[in-house]
Order: structure tokens, then sequence, then C-alpha cells
């Protein structure tokens, strides 16, 4: 094969791990053929902002907000990089829209990677002429849905990456590739995640060069599909956060 794939992001415009994965994909010289973004209102980045606050706490939230606007001062945010490496944008109001399949259908990508966005429908990424991989943050097939590494930590497992195919059951797609994210000491949940979406990013960049040189293996997978989960409750994720202060870094 070893041929140019043409690969199209997903991502939200106001998520840190957005600039992290162009930044990946343009640092191997894999090529991003565009992105599609999520619209931003006011309405959305408070909800998104909510959502952050429930699961991380307050000083998480506006840590998030110092962030980005960071990396706004820096020109380093998702639009900031796609204009400076001239990668398309398609600004959708949803993710599984018809503004979103018929961009999608006019590409005809080969891949489809999300970076950052909600559970898609089949009518999207089905549109992926080799499939759609998504960065689990996350031990699979154990740990499902939001939060897994939190509670795998609760159940006193290792936390972890997973880079699987999407099909129509959420998180239960083939799996690529999976690590182990070491703890490191006063780590916390949320800076674990960061790890393990770093570290996704490069588990994404090696699938693509194994799907593109055809040299892909799946793993044999004999663990049982464990639970979906649902986002930790903030006061669940500080007893475990202080439990890993005290974690010493092997």
């Amino acid at each position: 094969m070893n041929t140019a794939l043409k690969i199209i992001l997903l991502a939200y415009p106001d998520n840190p791990v957005g600039y992290i994965f162009i930044e990946t994909f343009q640092r191997h010289q894999v090529a991003i053929d565009s992105i599609i973004v999520k619209k931003q209102n006011r309405s959305n980045r408070w909800k998104r902002l909510i959502e952050k606050m429930n699961k991380d706490g307050l000083f998480a939230a506006l840590k998030r907000i110092l962030h980005m606007g960071l990396l706004k001062c820096r020109h380093r945010t998702l639009v900031h990089l796609a204009e400076k490496y001239q990668i398309p944008l398609c600004w959708v109001d949803r993710f599984n829209s018809q503004d979103c399949e018929t961009w999608l259908k006019s590409r005809a990508p080969d891949l489809l990677v999300i970076v950052s966005a909600p559970i898609l429908k089949e009518n999207i990424f089905g549109l992926a002429g080799i499939g759609c991989l998504n960065p689990h943050p996350g031990w699979l097939p154990a740990y499902r849905g939001i939060g897994a590494n939190a509670y795998a930590l609760k159940n006193g497992d290792k936390p972890g990456v997973t880079i699987h195919f999407i099909d129509p059951e959420i998180d239960r797609g083939k799996i690529i590739f999976r690590e182990h994210i070491p703890v490191q000491k006063g780590d916390t949940i949320a800076r674990i995640n960061d790890r393990a979406m770093k570290r996704g990013a490069e588990l994404i960049i090696r699938a693509v060069h194994d799907i593109r040189d055809a040299c892909l293996i799946l793993p044999e997978i004999t663990e049982p599909t464990g639970n979906l989960y649902k986002a930790m409750p903030y006061h669940e994720t500080k007893i475990i956060n202080r439990r890993l202060r005290k974690c010493v870094k092997k």
C-alpha cells in the first residue's frame, strides 16, 4: 500500500488536546486533510466549563480557562495551528449533523480520528473508507465510557490509553493498541488523562503508519468487556486525587 491516507480529525476548538494532535501529526509528517470543528457560542462554552467543573473541580476548570488563554496568546490553539499549517476547517453545529455528513461525503476520507467529540452516529463514522480511530483514555475492554481511568484507579487498577476502531457500541470496537500510563508522585486524574491523550496521539500515528503499510496486526483480546462508566462525581474524584498525591514515583 504505502500511499498517503486521507485523514480527517474531529475536535472541539477549546480542548487543548487539539493542538497536541496537530503538532504530533506535523512532527511525524502525517498529512491532515481537514478538521471538523464544532461551532462554539457562549452557551456551549458555559456548558462545557460546568461539565469540567463537575468532573474535575473548580480549580481544574479555572486552570483549563487559563491554559486556553495562554494558548491563544501564543497562537497555539487548534484554529491557529490549522491556519499555520493550512489545514481546512469545517465548522458544524453538531458532529452528527447533516453538514458534517455532507463534508465527509465530499472529502471521502480513508480515516477519521476523534480528537475530542461526543458519541458519533454510524452515518458519520461509517463514511471513513477504512475506519474511525478513537484514542480512549482508559484500558479497554475493562473500562469503557467517560472517566474510565478514574474508575480504574478507584478499583486499584492501572490507568491506560487504548486506540480502537469505532463501531455502533460505545468503546467496543476492535482494539489496535493499548498501554498503561504510569502513576507519578503528586498526580491527579486530570494529569494522568492529559498524559494518556499525549501518548494516544503518538499511538494514533503508529496506527496510521501500520494501516498505510498494510502491516497492522490486531491483538487477540480475551478479557471480558467491562462496565460502561459515566463521569465520576467530583467528591469521589477528590478522594482519589488525595490518594494519588501520596504515591511515590516508581
